[in-house]
């Protein structure tokens, strides 16, 4: 029985020369030439690199990775992004209170409204929490998709009464139970469930 092993680096190997397990590694000659993964000497060793990495892809999938609605994600991301919203959310909640007027117990709607889009901090607070909002609707989104649910039954949370006891089976469901294995039909070319998961 033959047993496999991972392979890391393996940039500038061919899948015919790669030496098998236990066998030697033929030396360099010059003959052959240079090895295929490095650049000749005086060209340029950056456009073998390939990889395609920049900031702004960086920035792109932390973008679709917090606020995305297409693929899926595994319990592991879902409770970490969704445990530091929590505490984001909390923290300033309590900021919110404290640097509003004092007595805010005595505020009506009205004036907690104008105190929120009003002032500069209340429009940095309302657009966090709308921020808070649609990462909410994304990471439950994409749970549901990995366990081969469509995120539109989401909408049934709007339903009075029984929004709130379908609010709390979601919860159960995304956060406790492990999404389908394999590949299902909300699968993208990025899905990451099998990683986190």
């Amino acid at each position: 029985m033959s047993t496999q092993r991972k392979e890391f680096g393996r940039r500038g190997l061919s899948q015919n020369t790669a030496p098998q397990r236990g066998q030697r590694q033929a030396p360099f000659s010059p003959a052959r030439g240079v090895a295929t993964g490095y650049a000749s000497p005086g060209g340029n060793a950056l456009s073998l690199d390939d990889d395609g990495f920049s900031l702004w892809t960086a920035f792109t999938h932390t973008l679709k990775l917090f606020f995305g609605f297409q693929g899926r994600i595994g319990r592991l991301e879902y409770w970490t992004i969704g445990i530091a919203r929590f505490v984001l959310m909390t923290v300033l909640l309590f900021a919110f209170v404290s640097t509003t007027q004092p007595g805010m117990e005595d505020m009506t709607q009205a004036s907690v409204l104008n105190a929120l889009l009003m002032s500069g901090t209340g429009l940095i607070y309302t657009a966090i929490f709308i921020a808070g909002l649609v990462n909410y609707w994304s990471l439950e989104v994409r749970r549901c998709h990995d366990r081969n649910v469509s995120g539109l039954l989401l909408l049934i949370m709007f339903i009075p009464v029984i929004g709130a006891f379908f609010a709390v089976y979601i919860f159960i469901m995304n956060g406790f139970f492990p999404g389908t294995s394999g590949s299902n039909r909300f699968d993208t070319a990025q899905g990451m469930a099998p990683i986190f998961d």
